[in-house]
């Protein structure tokens, strides 16, 4: 195949997506032509430029990367590459006939595997056919059984964040955030003085936040365990989470038994 696959890459996290954009711009056989933060961006990109190939991220704000191919009739499918943190996706990799899918963080020499899959069903003109070798499909294996067992691999726990500033990227470091807030399909860093917005749920932040340091008081606030000062029950009966210099947010009834309280 002389003519590169016209590449698709679709990604709600910035950094995810630059690093695959990276990666896949050193494979001559593929070309990006295009990225998207969400489904409805996705949508969009898919109809203008007819992408042969995606690189479909599974777990998104709002729509997940399978709702994106439920409405497309499989003849018009591109060959779809998904690219997960979740292990139970495996599960629904199978019934979206998926070329193929990656666990993130995405190696380098997995990618190329990955491309070679796509690059051979283009050839062989069965896009909605998978095409999963002995290797790949009993990693898929390995991981349904750890789902229907209930003990699906976690993710690695967030490090960093990136934000953007005037035209700069900034890496806030989880340890240096004071707090996390709700702000619709957003999260916002509070970071001492400074604020900072992330496109991320509350749910997505609360799996991917080391447990052991981290703890969600609200539907709307999770706190790091050493940025805690004191528990305090107000007269109207509510509690009152009190952090380490001027700032207290409120604590739900239904999320306080999580506070290590001794």
């Amino acid at each position: 195949m002389n003519t590169p696959l016209r590449t698709l890459v679709v990604d709600d996290e910035s950094l995810a997506r630059q690093r695959l954009k990276r990666l896949l711009a050193q494979d001559t056989r593929v070309q990006v032509v295009g990225e998207a933060a969400d489904v409805p961006a996705a949508r969009l990109q898919m109809a203008q430029l007819r992408p042969a190939l995606l690189f479909l991220d599974v777990s998104m704000p709002g729509e997940d990367g399978f709702s994106l191919l439920q409405e497309l009739p499989a003849e018009l499918r591109p060959f779809v590459v998904f690219v997960t943190a979740h292990a139970d996706a495996a599960v629904r990799a199978f019934d979206a006939r998926a070329t193929d899918f990656l666990v993130k963080p995405v190696r380098a020499e997995r990618l190329v595997e990955s491309v070679t899959r796509a690059v051979e069903a283009v050839s062989a003109r069965t896009p909605a056919q998978p095409v999963f070798g002995d290797e790949i499909r009993a990693e898929l294996a390995r991981l349904v059984r750890d789902v229907a067992g209930g003990t699906a691999l976690p993710a690695a726990p967030l490090v960093h964040f990136a934000v953007t500033v005037g035209r700069r990227t900034r890496f806030v470091k989880v340890d240096e955030v004071d707090w996390f807030e709700a702000d619709g399909n957003y999260i916002r860093l509070h970071v001492g003085r400074e604020q900072h917005l992330v496109r991320m749920t509350m749910q997505k932040l609360e799996q991917s936040l080391d447990a052991q340091r981290f703890v969600r008081v609200h539907r709307s606030y999770i706190v790091p365990l050493d940025r805690v000062r004191e528990l305090v029950q107000l007269p109207s009966g509510e509690y009152e989470l009190r952090l380490i210099g001027e700032h207290a947010l409120p604590v739900m009834r239904t999320y306080r038994d999580r506070l290590p309280l001794g």
